[in-house]
């Protein structure tokens, strides 16, 4: 029997290397940092969209949305857009459909800048009840809310 062996170039294995710790790390390593701060979504604790900011979106674009977090240090060749100008960059208009789409991540075929953001409509699903109706709402929930913050930090 004949054996493939395949080698990654060095890009292919930072691509990887990059894609999982931007999947797996946000839904262990932040919200497990901040305990107190963070719940999963649940009637119990229902979360904000500057809580959701500040625990999952803040470490890449700061907490000012500019796109200067500190994770820019840890994570390799991340570039988080500023998302201050995202309605100016659209003629003043804030284009919360597009907005929502990018958040939830799922509706696009992801491109390779894709990975370096997580798809929140698939790790804001309820543990356990992943897709089903109940947990899809509330992801669409939680990313409404989410949404609607990133809209406060528009530039006038």
């Amino acid at each position: 029997m004949r054996r493939v062996i395949t080698t990654l170039t060095g890009a292919t294995f930072a691509l990887m290397l990059s894609f999982a710790i931007a999947v797996i790390r946000p839904a262990t390593t932040w919200a497990q940092e901040s305990p107190d701060v963070y719940h999963p979504a649940s009637e119990e604790h229902p979360t904000s969209g500057k809580q959701d900011f500040d625990n999952h979106c803040a470490p890449c674009h700061g907490v000012d949305g500019k796109g200067h977090g500190p994770e820019l240090n840890v994570l390799p060749d991340i570039h988080p857009s500023d998302l201050t100008t995202i309605s100016l960059k659209n003629g003043g208009v804030y284009p919360r459909q597009k907005v929502q789409d990018m958040v939830d991540g799922r509706k696009a075929i992801p491109s390779h800048k894709r990975f370096d953001m997580p798809f929140w409509g698939v790790n804001f699903q309820q543990e356990g009840k992943e897709f089903t109706p109940e947990s899809e709402a509330k992801a669409k929930a939680r990313i409404d809310a989410l949404v609607d913050y990133v809209e406060t930090l528009q530039r006038k």
